[in-house]
């Protein structure tokens, strides 16, 4: 984890610290080495959010665009008592997971059942072929107002047919100023679209509490041919 308390206060790891963790009040260490990004560890195997999972510094970039009392909040389902930590959670209500390990699908629905609003944000840059794989597939535009573009996946992984099926707004981010929304993608055919939006207008939107943006087409404008 980024955060535990520590007199009272929400802290990051720092050296020889200690801490207890938000979720289950249980001890936590800080692990503060050379390789590994710095993060809290539960001194011994707690029962804590079984979604929850390492992260990395893609994971922590983004987290870092946000305040940090949005980061790291528990959100209660008031009917069941059901509990999780959200990566980041807005004072409008919005929530942002970031995924950049593999999902499995009944794990993936449970988070969008629970959550309700949210959104997710994919690391498309977790090997050296997935982002090559989604240029050499994207073709169009297919349509200007919504901007949209066409993308067929010629890889043999199953990146985007793993979010294909989400039933909340997908954002695919390949480390560019540019996050891409997965419109929608058709497994069978492997043929989707996607649309283009600058990570800066995302994060001020999820900020602002405003409905995400989406990239229009002027008249007579040509698309760029290098997205």
């Amino acid at each position: 984890m980024k955060y535990a308390i520590v007199d009272g206060d929400k802290i990051t790891a720092q050296p020889k610290l200690r801490g207890t963790c938000n979720y289950c009040g249980s001890e936590m260490i800080a692990r503060c080495g050379r390789h590994k990004i710095w993060h809290w560890a539960h001194k011994s195997k707690a029962d804590c959010d079984p979604w929850w999972e390492s992260e990395g510094e893609w994971h922590r970039n983004w987290k870092d665009h946000f305040p940090i009392e949005w980061q790291e909040v528990i959100h209660i389902d008031e009917e069941t008592g059901e509990k999780h930590i959200a990566d980041i959670k807005n004072p409008y209500g919005l929530v942002i997971e970031f995924q950049s390990s593999n999902i499995k699908p009944e794990e993936k629905q449970s988070r969008e059942n629970f959550y309700k609003e949210m959104i997710w944000v994919v690391n498309g840059n977790r090997n050296d072929l997935t982002e090559a794989y989604f240029n050499m597939g994207l073709s169009g535009p297919i349509q200007k107002n919504p901007l949209a573009y066409q993308v067929s996946w010629l890889g043999r992984g199953k990146f985007l047919q793993n979010w294909g099926d989400s039933k909340v707004k997908v954002y695919l981010d390949f480390g560019k100023d540019v996050v891409w929304r997965l419109v929608f993608f058709d497994t069978k055919k492997k043929v989707g679209a996607v649309g283009p939006l600058s990570k800066e207008a995302f994060i001020n939107n999820c900020m602002e509490g405003r409905e995400i943006s989406v990239s229009y087409l002027p008249e007579g404008d040509k698309p760029e041919e290098d997205n």
